[in-house]
This record gives structure tokens, sequence and C-alpha cells, in this order.
């Protein structure tokens, strides 16, 4: 961990968590992305989904009563909302699958005993690796043999890069 960077303690990170990491499920791709918010506006999180999100389909979204969230439906998602100070589902609309991942992210990130803003979201996207490849493979060796591979492609291409060789990637 770098010096200087301020640490976010185990339980004022699960406090926190909620507000800091927006959790993206794609139904239709069984996909999850974590991403940690730098701004909590509405306008950043349209541009997160926007690059992640096919452009022009019909999308539907779920959110609580945040704020934040109000600028979806002039965005062009069909936007549905549970207030949780009266309800946690108002027929099909609901946030339990997100609430639930958060819970499945939360035991993951309490063994770091402490995690820093910088690291978060390197955290979350290891996280969201291996619960996107668990729905392809239940074989936990074949899932950390693919993060490897993965990781040394990533290093390998960085130092292709660092080398200006990175033309050679593509010969």
């Amino acid at each position: 961990m770098k010096r200087g960077l301020e640490q976010i303690v185990v339980e004022e990170l699960l406090k926190r968590i909620n507000q800091q990491l927006l959790h993206l499920l794609i139904e239709t791709q069984r996909k999850l992305w974590f991403f940690v918010l730098e701004y909590l506006s509405g306008d950043y999180v349209i541009d997160k989904m926007g690059r992640h999100t096919d452009k022009g389909s019909k999308i539907t979204t779920y959110t609580d009563e945040y704020k934040m969230y109000s600028k979806l439906e002039s965005a062009g998602y069909q936007h549905k909302v549970v207030n949780h100070s009266f309800e946690y589902a108002n027929g099909n609309i609901h946030i339990n699958n997100c609430e639930n991942r958060h819970s499945l992210l939360r035991p993951f990130l309490v063994i770091k005993r402490g995690v820093s803003k910088y690291n978060l979201q390197s955290y979350a996207n290891l996280f969201q690796f291996f619960f996107n490849k668990r729905l392809q493979s239940h074989n936990p060796v074949e899932i950390v043999t693919q993060a490897i591979n993965a990781t040394i492609n990533f290093l390998y291409f960085l130092q292709c890069l660092k080398n200006q060789q990175f033309l050679k990637l593509f010969v």
C-alpha cells in the first residue's frame, strides 16, 4: 500500500461501501460490474452505464430513491424506483440482487483488513472477475488459472508499451 493515501477502516468501509460503489448487473449478459464512484452525480452514473451497455438497447434500471439516479429516465433508460423508507419491493421492482452482490463483496474485503480508496477499484475488479467466471465454470482451479493467465498477458502488454514495442503485438 502506498503511504499517504487515506485508508478506509473495515467498519467504516462496510458503512460507506454502498455509497462508493456503483453495481451494474446486466441480466441478459449475466455479467457484473462494480465501479468506484469518483463523483456522486447522475451524469457520471449515466456515463459509466453507457460505456457498458449497447447503444439504443432498451434498458430498465432498478434503483433506490437516491437522488443521483433521477437523471436516468431523461437519459433514455426506463427507471423503476423502490423507496426503502416504505418498502423493500414494489411488485417486481427491487434491488435485492444488488444488495446480495454487495453482501458477497463485503467478506471479500474484510479479509484485507482495510482497503485504501486507491485500491478499492482493484479489489472490486478482482471480485467481479471471480464472480463472472463462476458463472462459466465451477472449477476453482480453472478460474485461478484464467486469472493468472490474464495477469501475465496484461503484464506482457505493459512491458511492450514500456519498451515501445507495442507494434509487435499486432504483427
